[in-house]
């Protein structure tokens, strides 16, 4: 994903240098709907996010609700209290008042801990000076749909619906002792959207966009929040460049017999991007 990110942020500013040098002067001296995220039909942003991460999890063993031991990444698994991340969006939209957006969030997180105590991981008990190597990936894909309630050329709040795909894979083992376990989860999530546009100048615009979701089912508790606001500068009219803040944040607690457990994952800090558009 990183990579990807990277040949695109390539591709993008290769674009910019090529522009021809008269499109800024048009693009300011024209009376004409002024570019910005409020006008663009279709968009790709790549990202370069530093996020802080916090996970939490607690495996139990198959049919024993509460029975694992309770872990936090950082400072019992080893984790990396932050990671440097790559965020790629796409949006386009249908006529004048309905947005796609389609983004993507990778969490990667490994870490080697030389055990103090014991821990029951899933249907594995680790014993005090185990050297435990975890690992931990998050896969995040967000279709969303949004209509644009009231909109103008200076301002759009828009109200709609997205789903959240999600793949989670852990991995726990000891190799000296040739003990492991593994468990992964996949499923998707609903989650109401809202968002809101402001061309401050011909250049500078504001966005904010929330998604927020909280529930229970048959002894599965979930809460997903992913939040995003950002300040672009129009470089020129179909490349921008920006700064914003992103947070993400995911809560699983089942005590379900067939598969109980806890995952909790925040990801929150700034980014920057660039973002062509027409």
């Amino acid at each position: 994903m990183r990579s990807t990110v990277a040949f695109a942020c390539s591709v993008l500013l290769a674009g910019l240098i090529w522009q021809p040098a008269h499109a800024a002067d048009d693009f300011f001296d024209s009376d004409a709907q002024t570019p910005s995220p409020i006008t663009d039909h279709f968009a790709l942003r790549a990202s370069f996010w530093h996020a802080a991460a916090q996970t939490d999890l607690r495996l139990d063993p198959p049919g024993i609700p509460l029975g694992g031991t309770a872990l936090s990444g950082a400072r019992d698994l080893g984790f990396r209290p932050s990671e440097n991340e790559g965020l790629g969006e796409l949006m386009f939209r249908l006529r004048d008042r309905n947005r796609i957006t389609a983004d993507f969030t990778e969490l990667d997180q490994s870490g080697t801990t030389t055990l103090t105590g014991p821990i029951l991981f899933g249907n594995q008990l680790f014993s005090p000076g185990d050297a435990l190597s975890t690992s931990l990936q998050w896969r995040v894909m967000g279709l969303t749909w949004t209509y644009a309630i009231f909109q103008n050329d200076r301002f759009e709040l828009g109200a709609g619906l997205g789903v959240h795909l999600m793949d989670l894979d852990v991995r726990g083992e000891v190799p000296t002792r040739f003990a492991d376990y593994e468990t992964s989860l996949s499923g998707a999530l609903p989650t109401p959207a809202v968002e809101g546009m402001v061309r401050i100048t011909r250049r500078f615009s504001f966005t904010v966009r929330g998604q927020f979701m909280k529930g229970s089912l048959n002894s599965t508790f979930g809460e997903l929040e992913d939040l995003h606001t950002d300040v672009q500068f129009r470089w020129v009219p179909n490349l921008a460049l920006g700064v914003g803040y992103s947070l993400m944040r995911l809560k699983l607690d089942s005590v379900t017999m067939s598969n109980p457990g806890l995952v909790g994952i925040r990801l929150r800090g700034p980014e920057v991007f660039v973002r062509a558009s027409f």
